[in-house]
């Protein structure tokens, strides 16, 4: 028969313990979501990661529409 009488003293503890780090997750999880809000949204924190040899580099566009070459040998 659940709910008869006091709760008692270790469930109780058992209970505050287990309150107290749902809270703590809680508001770590809330820490970390305003940190990455408070970045921005932008590519700077990827740029930031790259060697500048990298970002400078020219990335030739991808062509479907080559001439093909008819001197190659089949």
């Amino acid at each position: 028969m659940a709910g008869r009488g006091p709760q008692t003293y270790l469930k109780r503890q058992k209970e505050q313990q287990r309150a107290a780090r749902a809270l703590a997750k809680r508001t770590a999880k809330q820490a970390r979501r305003e940190a990455r809000s408070s970045e921005g949204s932008s590519d700077k924190a990827f740029d930031e990661d790259l060697p500048t040899d990298m970002m400078d580099q020219d990335v030739a566009p991808d062509d479907d529409n080559k001439p093909e070459d008819d001197t190659k040998a089949d």
